[in-house]
């Protein structure tokens, strides 16, 4: 066990870096209550809300609260990435966990109906926002060059500790409880605890980060300081749009993966978190050592094997629906479904460390929180598209029927021409697995086009390692 954790062992960057288990322990938290409140809330959708609605309705109000939510992260993610880097990160990640540890509350005294989430996600969009610029930004900060790939390998095994914990806990107390509206409070509970962590740990870490920053006059005048982050940087540009396209894959199957598999295989709400407890489980343990691979084998090799894994995988999930429904998961169907699934986190796992580090090593340490919030503000923008389009087309896929019908009718010239059950989709939701596989190859080709290791610039550096000894200098003569 020693081994595992020493320097060199697969869970060795906490030994080289110790900052970042405590800044991981603020993330798990604020990722675990928005990920139960994400799977929870599609349950509480299809179960309770709008349980007489077609699949494709539901997943399409599913999409319009998430939309909601991503929505307004995506619009206020950079500038508040730039506010980060100008007044230091400490009161943003304070602020957001304050305000999501008050709205799960509201949810659950309050909305009643479906439309009622949508401001509330729309707080909660906001609330992450102002969180995961901060958070990165005070991660890439905490480590040299060298293991910035590590340091959003540790980001990125957070964000999967929570997605597994959270939704696998979450189903299980609303299974219990025989209402998911009990989870929100849950939610309220894990993001106070973040904001505890937070109150007693940012200041010593803010100011141990404080005696390494680089200093802007050391590096640069204020004219480059004014410059446009993106100028002269034509890399980070089609990395930002390469990053969107693959996000509109992923984006897709958030409101679709829990409605598909009850469709399908017969999955209900109370077998699901028994079901995913040993994956999730995997999936946590591996999130690190797999995440730090793009720093062996290079990041942007490790970006052109994540989006062909993800590729892989919705091809697999795809297929699936051109095979009967079943209710035995040892069969063809949800075998192939289980694989395509983890190759597709596994690709996302490996990827988004790779993504993230490539795009901080072509800025200095006070840009930070701005270009790792511009990576992250493609990331919504991507998952705006995937969400509206799942929003607006989920719907005409439920009501085309009507349509054709009353189209039927006319031309036939036929007062009674029958209108379909408008519980019953025209388009099955294994479509939107194919939309997926789709947006990942064009990923993939594109990445091996244009995403490339960016050059090491020594002379960058030695300004750097100059600047960083002024703070030391000035408090010697203090």
């Amino acid at each position: 066990m020693k081994k595992f954790f020493a320097r060199g062992g697969p869970m060795g960057v906490f030994a080289e870096y110790p900052v970042l288990a405590r800044l991981a322990i603020i993330c798990v938290c604020a990722e675990t209550a928005w990920a139960t409140l994400l799977i929870v809330m599609e349950f509480y959708f299809k179960e309770e809300l709008l349980a007489t609605q077609s699949p494709q309705y539901i997943a399409s109000k599913v999409a319009m609260t998430f939309l909601a939510f991503v929505g307004m992260e995506t619009l206020c993610k950079y500038p508040m990435g730039r506010l980060a880097d100008k007044y230091g990160p400490r009161p943003f990640v304070l602020l957001s966990l304050a305000i999501c540890s008050i709205s799960p509350i509201v949810m659950f005294f309050t909305a009643k109906q479906w439309w009622h989430f949508i401001p509330l996600r729309a707080i909660d969009g906001f609330a992450a926002a102002a969180l995961w610029p901060a958070m990165s930004a005070l991660m890439t900060r905490a480590v040299p060059r060298e293991a910035k790939a590590a340091s959003m390998s540790v980001f990125n095994a957070a964000y999967c500790l929570g997605l597994a914990v959270g939704p696998m806990t979450g189903l299980f107390i609303g299974h219990q409880m025989g209402s998911n509206r009990y989870v929100f409070p849950f939610c309220a509970a894990v993001m106070f605890v973040g904001l505890i962590v937070s109150l007693l740990t940012l200041s010593n870490i803010v100011r141990e980060q404080s005696k390494t920053e680089v200093l802007s006059n050391a590096s640069s005048t204020r004219s480059d300081v004014q410059k446009s982050l993106l100028r002269g940087k034509p890399l980070l540009w089609k990395m930002m749009v390469l990053y969107a396209l693959s996000q509109i894959g992923t984006g897709i199957l958030a409101p679709i993966v829990p409605i598909y598999i009850d469709e399908q295989f017969g999955i209900k709400q109370a077998s699901l978190s028994a079901i995913l407890f040993i994956p999730a489980l995997l999936i946590a343990a591996v999130a690190i050592p797999l995440g730090r691979l793009p720093d062996v084998i290079g990041r942007a090799k490790a970006v052109w094997i994540s989006s062909a894994m993800a590729a892989g995988g919705m091809f697999l999930a795809a297929i699936t629906g051109h095979l009967a429904p079943t209710k035995d998961l040892s069969s063809l169907s949800p075998i192939l479904f289980g694989l395509g699934m983890l190759l597709f986190i596994g690709s996302y796992i490996l990827g988004f460390p790779a993504w993230l580090g490539l795009a901080s090593l072509q800025v200095s340490n006070r840009q930070q929180a701005q270009v790792l919030s511009l990576m992250q503000t493609a990331q919504g923008v991507g998952v705006v598209i995937a969400f509206a389009t799942v929003a607006s087309a989920g719907h005409l896929m439920t009501q085309w029927h009507k349509v054709e019908a009353r189209v039927d009718a006319v031309l036939h010239r036929s007062a009674a021409s029958p209108i379909a059950d408008a519980t019953k989709d025209t388009v099955p939701l294994s479509v939107w697995f194919w939309i997926a596989c789709a947006m990942f190859a064009l990923c993939f080709v594109g990445s091996l086009l244009f995403v490339h290791e960016p050059p090491h610039d020594a002379q960058e550096e030695e300004l750097a390692r100059e600047a960083e000894r002024i703070p030391f200098a000035d408090q010697t003569n203090a």
